[in-house]
């Protein structure tokens, strides 16, 4: 039984942001998995090696179209209240958020500046995107730093963000639902008049 009063729908995310939230926490996961398996791969033949590299590129510019679109909402639609909680858990939640927010954006960022200055072309799923930077071995190595830096932390924060939503599942006290598709409620019977004999 819900302790707090998330279930009403003044306290619980729009739809569109759950759809936004579940969509970046999806790729997000993809993206980790693929930028890592992908380093394994040998650098000959090169083509394996870059089509999934582009395959990473394609996505993370994805999931930077998304950020961009879920901070649009964001501002657009403030979240809902974290009622019944404590000062330092909502800080705590706001500031995780903020960071998540930040890297979620950095991280894209870097990556396809790394790329656009990497002297190669940026193709978007085989498409060729414009080519406005140039070759810069020093300018992509220290985005290339930028992007593996972003991506340990982010990964810490995310490990952060599930264990602090595992607590309040365990503790069933209704936060996770406020990210979460509401359930319809069962309709009420109707009450049928009885007949006359």
């Amino acid at each position: 039984m819900s302790i707090l009063p998330f279930d009403s729908a003044a306290l619980r995310y729009t739809r569109v942001a759950v759809v936004l939230h579940w969509l970046v926490a999806a790729l997000l996961v993809a993206q980790f998995t693929w930028g890592w398996w992908m380093q394994s791969i040998p650098k000959q033949p090169p083509g394996v090696r870059v089509d999934a590299f582009n395959l990473h590129k394609s996505a993370g510019l994805l999931l930077l179209a998304l950020m961009v679109l879920r901070l649009g909402w964001r501002l657009a639609h403030a979240p809902p209240p974290l009622a019944g909680l404590a000062r330092g858990q909502q800080a705590a939640a706001r500031a995780t958020h903020v960071l998540l927010y930040a890297l979620l954006l950095a991280m894209p960022l870097s990556g396809y500046l790394g790329s656009v200055f990497s002297g190669y072309p940026v193709r978007w799923f085989g498409l060729r995107l414009p080519d406005w930077g140039w070759s810069d071995p020093t300018l992509k190595n220290s985005l290339g730093v930028l992007h593996l830096a972003a991506s340990w932390i982010l990964l810490l924060a995310t490990l952060l963000h599930v264990a602090a939503a595992l607590r309040h599942a365990l503790a069933r006290d209704g936060v996770v639902r406020r990210m979460t598709w509401p359930r319809r409620q069962p309709a009420q019977p109707s009450r049928l008049k009885a007949a006359a004999p």
